[in-house]
């Protein structure tokens, strides 16, 4: 079995999503649900009682979120957390 640099796989040598990808598809659907509620960047972060630039960096992509800021983030708005990982949302 031939392995891709930065892929992750499971038991079965089945590929699953790299953490790039993940981060990607969970700042989309979250960009998507502030566009959808009509928020800036910083009312969306005041909704979740987090930083804005903390916010700015979910919506790039570019941090780890701990699940605590998940159920901060579905919990503005109004969604479950798994919501947040769903594709083509």
């Amino acid at each position: 079995m031939v392995y891709k640099r930065n892929s992750c796989y499971d038991f079965y040598g089945v590929p699953k999503p790299s953490v790039n990808q993940t981060q990607d598809l969970l700042a989309g659907n979250v960009r998507r649900l502030r566009e959808k509620a009509g928020w800036t960047q910083e009312q969306a972060a005041d909704a979740m009682e987090i930083a804005t630039r903390h916010y700015q960096k979910i919506e790039a992509g570019d941090v780890n979120v701990t699940v605590a800021t998940l159920v901060r983030v579905a919990k503005a708005f109004g969604v479950d957390v798994k919501a947040l990982f769903e594709e083509g949302k």
